[in-house]
């Protein structure tokens, strides 16, 4: 079954996209290492958690397993003291959202002698049950972060406006958007990823110029409990 759904997905996404590029990460949380790779042989290759425990976890049995080559993303709030577990298997953070995060994991990177990408995680909504910076501050942390010699500012990520109403959706994917052209106008020219949508809105995302998009039931199927 998971194959036929990555497939029935990258069709989806490849006709909505056109000629773009973007990119299916699976979101692993609570899902067996047998089930991620399965998706791998189906020919999935970017992966995202939001548990450190799990990630470490899964990264060392799919390593155990023989897994083939990987990227793996952190796309959830990382607290300081699971900065070096995170570092340590995934090689991306999606989810910087202040200056002492970004100098946290810096200071990781140096003492474990390794460079990482990193994306900012912009509350796009103004929603407060969402983490994320705001827009407005995401230039200062920006120009902050291209002073830290280990991080690579890359992308950005938001999980958009949570409502029906699809304007509102647009509209928090937009300012997304026009936010990284901002920035890649300011001089930030490593910064070319829009991980945007889910698998409620993916295709609003799509149309409003993600490149990486974040799924997980809509491939594993509902979650095992935890």
């Amino acid at each position: 079954m998971i194959a036929e759904r990555f497939a029935a997905l990258s069709a989806e996404v490849q006709e909505a996209a056109g000629d773009r590029n973007v990119r299916i990460l699976l979101a692993a949380k609570h899902q067996p290492a047998e089930k991620v790779m399965e998706a791998m042989k189906a020919g999935a290759s970017l992966f995202g958690h939001n548990i450190i425990q799990q990630l470490r976890a899964t990264e060392e049995e799919l390593t155990a397993l023989g897994a083939p080559d990987r990227e793996v993303h952190v796309i959830g709030h990382i607290q300081s003291n699971k900065a070096r577990v995170a570092l340590q298997y995934a090689d991306t953070v999606q989810t910087v959202d202040s200056l002492k995060t970004a100098n946290r994991l810096n200071t990781v990177c140096d003492g474990l002698d390794l460079s990482r990408n990193v994306f900012i995680q912009v509350n796009s909504a103004g929603a407060q049950s969402q983490f994320g910076i705001d827009p407005d501050d995401a230039y200062a942390l920006a120009d902050s972060i291209a002073q830290l010699p280990h991080l690579t500012l890359t992308g950005l990520m938001t999980i958009g406006a949570n409502t029906t109403e699809e304007l509102d959706i647009h509209r928090s994917f937009a300012s997304t958007r026009e936010l990284a052209e901002s920035l890649r106008e300011r001089g930030h020219s490593n910064l070319t990823e829009l991980s945007m949508g889910m698998s409620g809105d993916w295709r609003i995302a799509v149309e409003e110029g993600s490149t990486m998009i974040r799924v997980g039931r809509q491939i594993f199927g509902e979650r095992p409990k935890p």
